[in-house]
């Protein structure tokens, strides 16, 4: 598997998009009179470089969600919201039209950065640094665009906290240095905080090796996490489902991996199962899933799968 800090770095490396000129923060400026967002990842890096802002990625499919025109209508174009928050943040908005006819460069952007943060739903929010690392997000809430700005501006502050912790933890030396290292750490859903502070992380694990805080042993998971995710994409890619099978099987072992976790995992298996075409060991893992715990978000996955592959084979025999 790929070392920690090397890995830290090429998923931050994919962020960040080349950039090709200032001239394209101009343009950025220039049309911010009118319309605060620009839809330009990489003039919004530039400008945020050079004006020590940070960065608000909207997420969104405006011609085609209900949700997301009430948000661009009630929250993104209003002066209560977007005024306010240009003062810490560039604004930029990516679109994902139900048709995904983009222009290529613009798609090309929009891919990259929607895989990268893991985006699932729409609309969603991302706060980031210039460098890409986010510290923070959000998404759609029923409230007016100035409660909603003021969350904005709350996770900016706390963000910024934990940049001056890291900065501070920098000028320390063992156990204080990996204490100082756990509270910079943004607080991030899933491994998401594990993707871009690897290195931080890493860093823990190695002053604490008895493992005194709390923090280490979900860092060491959240690492390997983050590892095998990484191998598994590489495994498809190449097609060798044995070999992601064998893969899932050593993580869950060598992570002793429970409830939630190794419901997780389970429906990797059964995803490979299913790509291999077998349907036996797909439903008994999907069957394990649900024995676990049925109420459980894996568990309601899993039994959703079971009733799609029933439907499936009642289908298939309904047309015999």
């Amino acid at each position: 598997m790929l070392h920690p800090a090397r890995l830290f770095f090429l998923l931050v490396f994919f962020v960040l998009l080349p950039f090709s000129g200032f001239a394209q923060v101009e343009a950025v400026r220039e049309s911010a009179s009118t319309n605060p967002w620009t839809e330009n990842y990489k003039a919004a890096v530039l400008q945020a470089k050079e004006e020590g802002k940070s960065l608000l990625l909207l997420f969104t499919g405006t011609d085609w969600i209900e949700i997301c025109q009430e948000f661009d209508r009630e929250i993104a174009s209003a002066p209560e919201f977007y005024e306010p928050v240009s003062e810490k943040f560039v604004l930029v908005q990516l679109e994902y039209p139900k048709d995904n006819r983009l222009p290529k460069e613009k798609a090309v952007q929009n891919q990259l950065l929607r895989d990268a943060y893991r985006i699932r739903g729409f609309p969603s929010v991302i706060l980031t640094h210039p460098d890409g690392r986010p510290f923070g997000l959000n998404g759609y809430q029923a409230v007016d665009p100035a409660t909603y700005a003021s969350q904005i501006l709350e996770i900016e502050k706390v963000g910024q906290d934990k940049a001056a912790a890291r900065k501070e933890a920098s000028t320390l030396e063992g156990m204080p240095r990996a204490k100082k290292l756990v509270e910079a750490i943004p607080s991030l859903p899933g491994n998401l905080a594990a993707r871009y502070y690897m290195a931080e992380m890493a860093e823990v694990i190695g002053i604490d090796e008895k493992e005194e805080l709390e923090a280490t042993g979900a860092f060491r998971r959240l690492i390997a996490d983050v590892q095998y995710s990484a191998e598994m994409q590489k495994l498809a890619k190449n097609v060798e489902w044995s070999r992601m099978l064998e893969l899932t099987d050593k993580y869950i072992a060598d992570n002793e991996l429970k409830g939630p976790a190794l419901q997780k995992a389970m429906l990797n298996k059964a995803g490979v199962y299913s790509q291999m075409k077998n349907s036996a060991s797909e439903v008994e893992t999907l069957l394990e899933i649900v024995k676990m715990d049925e109420e459980s978000p894996y568990g309601q996955e899993a039994r959703k799968q079971l009733d799609r592959l029933r439907a499936d084979k009642l289908e298939e025999q309904l047309g015999q």
